[in-house]
């Protein structure tokens, strides 16, 4: 595209005084100024840098200026949120489970000891037994009635504690299950969750990355019109001081044209608002 220039005018000045509006600047005004000041510096064989500070370069690919699509990156993300929460409920499980067997394989031991402790309680109260009969005298059939006592009530002592066992290993087994199923439904949750949510950033970037697009496009075409009726107005809006020397970049005065063609520019999208309206 062929930019117009005005040899008399200082585009550098131009574009500090726009600039100088801070947030309420015109951006593509300020992009069509550098560009016609880039084309001067060409046009004219000047000794200063061009500069690219607002312009949208034509040869630059479309994605330069617009927002870089980061939908690997949050997956990679999402990815690694996901092993996190499944590790630790994994881990949490294991420990889980683990309590678990190490309370299962303890009972033999504790059961085993509980039982030789019935015993021995058993056999002590059978000695002390015999020795008070024998002294008083007794018969063996009143002994012998007093041993099966002892020896039933020790058989019931021995089956309590395998019934008390028995009832702590099913618990045991129980615990297990249901620990079994909570972690289930807890990976299920986790990755539901992780899931949802990366959706909704994949589709926030995606929103995100449209917006950019759309915004860079829109400012494009308002350089490009700019740029199309640069002269008339860099005539409307230029200070005496702008075309004579003022800014380090001026040549001789140039005579003003006609700013009818600025004020035919209107936003993208009809609408009949006058782009210029702020400057004129």
């Amino acid at each position: 595209m062929t930019v117009n220039y005005d040899p008399g005018v200082d585009y550098s000045a131009l574009i500090a005084q726009e600039a100088a509006k801070g947030v309420n600047a015109n951006r593509p005004l300020l992009a069509a100024y550098e560009t016609a000041r880039n084309a001067k510096i060409a046009g004219e064989g000047l000794n200063y840098a061009q500069t690219h500070v607002y312009t949208q370069e034509a040869g630059r690919p479309r994605h330069y200026y617009t927002a870089t699509d980061q939908s690997g990156y949050i997956g990679e993300l999402y990815d690694a949120a996901r092993s996190r929460a499944l590790s630790a409920l994994e881990g949490a499980y294991d420990a889980q489970i683990a309590a678990l067997d190490s309370e299962a394989a303890a009972l033999p031991a504790a059961y085993r000891a509980a039982k030789n402790a019935a015993a021995g309680d058993a056999a002590v109260e059978r000695r002390n037994m015999d020795e008070s009969f024998a002294a008083a005298g007794l018969n063996s059939g009143a002994a012998g009635q007093a041993r099966l006592a002892i020896s039933t009530e020790l058989l019931g002592s021995l089956s309590a504690l395998d019934a008390e066992k028995a009832a702590r290993a099913a618990d045991i087994s129980a615990r297990r299950t249901a620990a079994m199923s909570e972690y289930r439904s807890a990976i299920a949750s986790a990755i539901a969750q992780n899931e949802t949510e990366r959706a909704r950033a994949l589709y926030e970037e995606a929103v995100r990355v449209d917006e950019s697009y759309r915004e860079a496009e829109q400012e494009m075409e308002l350089q490009e019109s700019y740029l199309a009726v640069l002269p008339e107005i860099t005539a409307a809006v230029s200070a005496p001081a702008v075309r004579s020397g003022g800014g380090g970049m001026a040549r001789a005065s140039q005579p003003a044209r006609s700013t009818s063609a600025a004020q035919a520019v209107r936003t993208p999208g009809g609408g009949g608002g006058r782009r210029f309206d702020a400057i004129m």
